[in-house]
């Protein structure tokens, strides 16, 4: 029988804060679209907003995905914490429901956006330098209007706010917590390793865009600036892109805590030069998880089974690796992360 294997101990005040979980009585879901334009780049940003209700859900259908949750319902009262979930290059803000929802049941606000231009819909962005501007950006524009003007605000302790982002949403989260992003650095990794088809070989590989990346008008060096979110106060990287992190000046300016996951079998960003190169550079070490069987998309939610010849790789893993029960453990230790490190008292 398959069993996960965990390569790093989760530290034990999250065994602690486990069991806590187990005791808290959890709410129903209650959940809402949204639209907020971008000021900078004038983009419309879609997204769904899940949250802690205590109307009655009934079964409804989103799109494919059968959700049990309460539409448009009543906000539970007091202030919660926010977590902001961003998709990876080409994703959804449907991808991490299940991650939504579990917060959700435990009482956060979460807001999954969809990047505008980096979608499953509308790529038209997906390989231009301005995506990696734009990205923290867009979660910037979500924070403005969710905690200054949505209907949310009097319900979310602004204190009290974590990212959660896979593969390029992992970038996204880190250059929101203080990483200075270098685009320069992918084309030197390309230079150095052209054997990585999955990220540098042509047809969608770094090396068939370079050239455009760096012929943008107006384009002034490899350096992207800070794009950090002081509002930001920990940070979950699913599988993330490393390599637009050059070294440790790069990542010294990250000072919230971070929990770091690597998919053992990552075939899109190889090891070490992405997750446990980000775990080398970091400034304080990060809780770190290494799940041996994981694929790069084992962080996605599982698809329905009628959805997954469609899909293709984004729902599919490695032989023998279950993501159900997979997600199951990854939640709760998501969790238990943002419980300790956005505590009020912290």
């Amino acid at each position: 029988m398959h069993r996960f294997v965990w390569m790093l101990v989760i530290p034990l005040f999250l065994v602690g804060a486990a069991r806590a979980q187990d005791a808290r009585p959890a709410y129903s879901v209650g959940v809402s679209r949204f639209s907020v334009t971008n000021a900078p780049t004038g983009s419309e940003i879609l997204g769904v907003i899940w949250y802690p209700t205590d109307e009655k859900p009934s079964v409804t259908m989103w799109g494919p995905f059968r959700l049990r949750v309460a539409g448009d319902a009543g906000i539970i009262p007091g202030e919660h914490p926010l977590a902001v979930i961003s998709h990876g290059s080409g994703g959804s803000h449907m991808g991490h429901r299940d991650t939504a929802m579990y917060l959700a049941e435990r009482g956060y606000v979460v807001v999954s956006l969809l990047h505008p231009r980096n979608n499953y819909k509308d790529d038209a962005d997906g390989r231009s330098r301005a995506n990696w501007i734009n990205r923290p950006r867009h979660v910037s524009a979500v924070l403005d209007w969710l905690l200054n003007q949505s209907e949310y605000a009097p319900f979310i302790d602004a204190k009290r706010i974590g990212v959660i982002g896979h593969s390029a949403g992992g970038y996204t989260a880190l250059a929101l917590a203080g990483g200075i992003p270098d685009l320069g650095a992918i084309g030197r990794y390309c230079a150095e390793h052209r054997e990585d088809a999955a990220f540098c070989g042509p047809g969608g590989g770094v090396l068939s865009w370079l050239r455009r990346l760096f012929a943008d008008e107006g384009h002034d060096g490899a350096k992207t600036g800070d794009l950090r979110d002081g509002r930001v106060r920990a940070a979950v990287l699913l599988a993330p892109l490393g390599v637009i992190f050059d070294g440790a000046d790069s990542l010294a300016g990250v000072t919230v805590p971070v929990l770091l996951f690597r998919a053992g079998k990552d075939d899109v960003l190889r090891y070490p030069y992405n997750a446990e190169s980000i775990r080398e550079n970091l400034p304080s070490p990060p809780q770190y998880v290494v799940v041996p069987d994981a694929g790069h998309f084992s962080f996605i939610a599982p698809f329905p089974e009628d959805r997954k010849a469609a899909v293709g790789a984004p729902a599919s893993d490695p032989e023998g690796f279950d993501r159900v029960r997979f997600h199951e453990r990854m939640n709760k230790a998501i969790a238990m992360f943002l419980d300790k490190s956005l505590a009020p008292d912290r």
